[in-house]
């Protein structure tokens, strides 16, 4: 609990330094005037950047900021008054109004209001007005309204509609301090910091810190009573999830309460612009956070439920899934965050949709690696935890990402394989094998006599044959080759094991046996060897050569030489015998 409160208010005191800090960089940057950018020379833009309802809004907090009454009154419809009211009644008009918003009203969020110049055509209003925000918060709940005119040069810009402005008197009167100004010391409300009063920063510091700690306790609160809920079920995965969850889901809720709570009390409205994005910004990176968290809740539910069922093949679909969720969501906010900062998102996409082309082909081995990753993940020749081969390499799959796959060597070093060449190379997945085969040569001694291997074939066969891991159907036990040094026996089987290292137990047990079979049986192992005979030779008789021509022309007229006739069928009674043995099984 300690260590949770030690985190949760380090937290805390970092949100308050972005606040400060926040507050300072923009009050600096607030103290430079500048010049209106009223040239007469560029009829095509309009120099109070008044073409859409944000920068309509932006240009008019500027002007509030520096107390620019003057510039202000431009973002006012004043076309209903005669050219001599229309300046000073304007300045008094930009007075008034930011005056009651600071009181009881609002403006929307500056990044939720339309960049385009036709302004949001799917609202309720019609198409030349927009709803920026809210005049009165009281029972009359008045809407803040611009409305789009023919500007000079009949450019169009968005003003503030002037049949809602001609209300602003009446509703300044009709209208209360704020609860702030109202409670607060009159050297803290005349002395200013920038163009706003000290005691609206101490308010808004206040108020975020009061905000994030109700969040935090709202937060701890449905953390405990989830962790509850899955206390019940201690198979279920999440527990370290939800622990995680706590701090981000207390920044949205806090920044949620924060924004309420500076409408409350009053706080002006130039004070709220200050710092509404540095708010926002917190916000969004808590819901990255947060959306990160349950992400990886789902994933894992999901792969739990797939281990129960015995579906281990899709978990590495699971895994795919999560990170591409979380590349979406990054990109999502981080497009937000861009826009809240005043980069221009809008041309950069048109400038990606341009230089598609180009970026497809710059980008064609992260394509294919993606290509590859989803062919692995859906053809499925591995699977994480399997042990496979392949262009020479041999290990455990450790992990299947978005662009490589990462296996585990024999030698424990980690080879990263890009996922497109990695789908089109040949596979060996040793980890999907129902059996294991044994093949191996007995190379026996020339002076092991036929009866010996007779009952080498025959005691090897019954060996084999009473071993329940031996598969009676592929067993296999033949003299089959005279050697240059050996007389060979074959044996050959598979083994009903799917681990290899059961497989090298029953092998091992087997060879074990043959040996002592061997032992038995009277002969050896042969070696490769030479026998050397010595003594005095001649050359060939050729009487005696004659000796048996004559003999073999004999038997063939008589029939007494038993050599098959190539032109002729064999018979059982010419094809050689061999004595049968009998298996054990048999």
């Amino acid at each position: 609990m300690f260590r949770t409160f030690t985190r949760a208010s380090n937290f805390l005191l970092f949100i308050s330094f972005l606040l400060v800090a926040g507050i300072a960089s923009q009050v600096s940057a607030q103290l430079l005037p500048s010049a209106p950018a009223d040239n007469a020379s560029t009829p095509a833009v309009d120099p109070y950047g008044r073409t859409n309802p944000r920068s309509s809004i932006e240009g008019y907090l500027k002007a509030i900021r520096q107390e620019d009454f003057e510039r202000a009154s431009r973002y006012l419809d004043m076309s209903n008054l005669d050219a001599d009211e229309q300046k000073e009644t304007g300045k008094k008009r930009s007075r008034e109004l930011i005056q009651l918003l600071d009181r009881d009203g609002y403006i929307n969020e500056i990044n939720a209001l339309s960049t385009s110049p036709e302004g949001k055509l799917n609202d309720e209003l019609n198409a030349n007005l927009e709803q920026v925000g809210v005049l009165d918060r009281s029972e009359r709940n008045i809407p803040l309204i611009m409305h789009q005119i023919n500007g000079p040069n009949d450019l169009k810009i968005w003003v503030f509609e002037p049949s809602m402005l001609n209300r602003v008197p009446f509703l300044l009167r009709v209208t209360d301090e704020g609860l702030l100004d109202r409670i607060l010391p009159e050297q803290l409300k005349t002395y200013k910091v920038g163009t706003v009063a000290a005691g609206h920063w101490i308010g808004i510091f206040v108020a975020a810190l009061a905000a994030l700690a109700i969040g935090y306790l709202i937060s701890s609160f449905i953390v405990a009573v989830l962790r509850a809920i899955l206390r019940q079920r201690s198979d279920l995965p999440g527990h370290g999830v939800l622990r995680s969850i706590r701090i981000p889901l207390a920044v949205v809720l806090g920044v949620s309460f924060y924004r309420v709570a500076v409408v409350v009390l009053g706080i002006q409205v130039v004070a709220r612009d200050y710092i509404n994005w540095l708010a926002t910004i917190a916000s969004l990176l808590a819901l990255i956070w947060l959306l990160m968290r349950i992400v990886d809740g789902i994933g894992e539910f999901a792969r739990y439920g797939m281990s129960r069922t015995n579906r281990l093949s899709s978990v590495a679909v699971v895994m795919l899934a999560r990170r591409m969720a979380k590349a979406v969501v990054i990109g999502i906010i981080g497009i937000t965050i861009l826009d809240i900062l005043g980069v221009d998102v809008t041309t950069g996409l048109a400038a990606l949709g341009i230089g598609g082309l180009a970026l497809a082909l710059g980008a064609q081995k992260t394509i294919e690696n993606l290509v590859g990753s989803i062919t692995v993940v859906a053809d499925k020749p591995v699977r994480v935890g399997d042990f496979c081969k392949f262009g020479g390499v041999m290990g455990t799959v450790e992990d299947i990402g978005i662009r490589s796959t990462q296996v585990r060597t024999l030698d424990r070093t980690v080879v990263t394989v890009p996922n497109g060449a990695f789908s089109a190379m040949e596979i060996e997945n040793y980890s999907v094998r129902d059996r294991f085969k044994m093949q191996t040569i007995l190379g026996m001694r020339y002076e092991t006599t036929p009866d010996q291997i007779r009952y080498l074939l025959s005691e090897i066969r019954r060996l084999l044959d009473n071993h329940p891991s031996v598969l009676g159907e592929s067993l296999r036990v033949r003299f089959v080759n005279f050697n240059s040094s050996s007389v060979d026996i074959e044996i050959f089987c598979y083994i009903k094991v799917t681990d290899y290292n059961s497989f090298l137990e029953v092998q091992e047990n087997l060879f074990l046996g043959v040996m002592d079979i061997v032992e038995a049986s009277g002969t050896q192992f042969a070696f490769p060897s030479q026998t050397l005979y010595l003594g005095k030779d001649g050359a060939p008789s050729p009487q005696d050569a004659a000796k048996i021509s004559k003999l073999v022309q004999k038997m063939d007229k008589s029939g007494d030489l038993p050599l098959q006739k190539f032109d002729q069928e064999p018979t059982s009674d010419t094809a050689p015998r061999l004595p049968a043995v009998k298996s054990a099984k048999a």
